[in-house]
Order: structure tokens, then sequence, then C-alpha cells
């Protein structure tokens, strides 16, 4: 068994995977991870989907696990009759609850279900064009079945929730991608953390003020990559701002201190300047001359970055992309 990981655009890939095999008539498994703890090495969202005669696509945490779960969904698809479930595992080999047969530490809870063409082929499709069109929706599975509906995004709610109790459960998932980063700047930094952003499952957008170079148009990790007047205008072309990291990485001091200036004012969690201590000190106090006050000045993180010697573009990318996963991971604590 070698199932494909999904990359950063695997939820629309996945669930066109999925319409495909309907519309050909076969049945689907589907096995989602709803819940997990620290170090599953199954985390909250992975997906993975099993057919006939194909290879499994997607992953929920591999190992001994999932080799027994593929094996399981091969004799429910010979069956053609499956109650949707879920399932929680130990990845301990002692103490309490079900062994998943790894000892990695940790527990997931996975939810399988088995797709009908004629019973959910619709849905599927529902769910395909919501994310194609970057809406909202709320996907939600239970023991009743499968079901997509528009919604607007609640950013005061986790993307997935599971909840249950003796009786039931109900498995919920915004649509909506909560991983997001704006990058102001469309150099070479900026083409390799889109990449690398890209291969973390974020929705990656990409602002510059130049249309002739040649690494924004060699840009095909970004979901969007957009050319402005002004950088000062990118913070308005944002989408769902309270969810986006912003990496400032420009080509010159003029041009940051313009993105800053928009996105100062918005609810951004995360605002980074990619630079030398001179520049940023520079780019400080033209911000401040600009009026901006120490408590927005104060959420600038500066250089951006976990501390290392980062010369190439590369090196600059998995410093930024391990600050964020870093902080990221705090919150969720």
């Amino acid at each position: 068994m070698n199932p494909s990981i999904l990359d950063s655009n695997s939820r629309t890939k996945y669930w066109e995977t999925v319409s495909s095999l309907l519309n050909s008539g076969q049945y689907v498994f589907l096995a989602m991870v709803a819940e997990h703890t620290l170090h599953s090495p199954g985390t909250t969202g992975a997906k993975l989907l099993v057919a006939k005669e194909r290879d499994p696509v997607g992953t929920i945490g591999g190992g001994i696990m999932e080799y027994n779960l593929v094996k399981r969904a091969n004799d429910i698809l010979e069956n053609g009759s499956f109650s949707p479930e879920i399932h929680t595992l130990s990845h301990q080999k002692y103490g309490d609850g079900e062994k998943s047969g790894m000892i990695c530490a940790g527990k997931q809870t996975n939810l399988h279900y088995l797709c009908h063409p004629e019973k959910d082929g619709k849905t599927v499709d529902r769910i395909i064009h919501y994310l194609n069109q970057n809406q909202s929706a709320l996907l939600s599975i239970s023991p009743s079945g499968m079901d997509v509906r528009e919604q607007k995004h609640d950013g005061n709610k986790a993307q997935i929730e599971l909840s249950k109790d003796e009786h039931n459960w109900i498995y919920e998932e915004q649509l909506q991608n909560f991983k997001r980063i704006a990058l102001m700047g469309g150099g070479h930094c900026s083409l390799a953390l889109s990449r690398v952003m890209s291969q973390l499952s974020y929705d990656v957008c990409v602002f510059d003020t130049r249309d002739n170079v040649s690494t924004v148009g060699e840009n095909k990790y970004a979901n969007s990559v957009q050319i402005l007047n002004d950088y000062r205008d990118a913070a308005e072309k944002i989408n769902y701002p309270e969810l986006t990291q912003v990496v400032v990485m420009t080509t010159d001091v003029d041009s940051d201190v313009r993105g800053l200036l928009g996105v100062l004012n918005h609810p951004f969690p995360f605002i980074g300047i990619m630079g030398s201590e001179a520049k940023i000190s520079e780019i400080k106090k033209r911000l401040k001359n600009e009026g901006i006050s120490k408590d927005k000045l104060s959420k600038i993180t500066a250089p951006v970055g976990i501390p290392m010697v980062s010369n190439t573009p590369e090196e600059i990318a998995i410093s930024v992309a391990a600050q964020i996963l870093q902080i990221r991971n705090q919150d969720s604590i």
C-alpha cells in the first residue's frame, strides 16, 4: 500500500476523485480524522479514500493502523453495505482504549463512511462546487448520511468539530480553508515560500506591483497572484483576514512600508517582515512618522523566521514556515 499524501489542492482533488469514482458507478470508502491528540500520526482533517482496483488516495496516519483499515475497507466495498461510524484508537502499547498497533503516543478518532453513487453523488458534486468557487459551506456527516450546505464562515468555531454523546454523533467541517497566507512581493523568496506553504496545504495569495518579473510568472504554487499599483491596497483584497498570516518581502523599504500601512489596520493574526536589522529599523521609523502607534508596531514580527543562518530563498522559506507552524502549534495547545 502506498497512498499518495494530499498536496495544497488536496481537498478539491480528493473530492474530485470521489466524484469520478461515483460517476463510474463505484462505491467509495472514506476515512477522515475527526479528532486527534498531541503526537498522533493522524491529524484532524486528514483524509483517505479506498476504491476497488486502484491505489488508496490520501492518508490518515499510515502504519499498521492504515494497513488494517484499507483491508477492512476492501471487504466493505465487496459487501456494499455499511453504516457510518466513528472509531477511536490509542497509539500506545499499554493503557486504556482500543489499540491501533502503533506506539507513537496520542490517539485519534476516525470517521468511516461508504459513499453510494446514487445517494451521495450530488452531495459530492456540491462540495466540489463550493471548493472551486471558494465559497463558505458546511459539510456534515452523521449516522444518517452526508450533507453540505452554504453557510457563512464562522471564525469562532474550529474548522472541524466532532460532537458526540452516548447515542449519536455528527462531524462538521467548514470547507473554507483556515490555513491561509498572503505574501507581499513576488520575488525569489516569495516563490520559495509559496512552494513550501502550498505543500503545507495553505491557501497562498501573492501580491506584487510588477507584472514582468519571471518569478511572478513562474509561481504555480499560489492560489492567486495579483498585480497592484500600490501595496497598500493589498490588505483590502485579502479574504478572511482573521485567518491569514502576512509576510512582507518586497524589493525595497518604500514598498514594505506601503504594504504594512495597509495590513496594520486589519485583524491579521501574524505580520512578519523579511530584512536586516538596519532595514527593519528604517521601516519602523517611517511607520512611526506615518502615525502608526507603538501598539500596532508591536504586532510586527521582525525579522520574520526562526533564528538561523538563512541565505538562500529556500532556507529563508523554511525558516519562515517553521516560525508560522511553531506559533500555530502553540496556539492549539
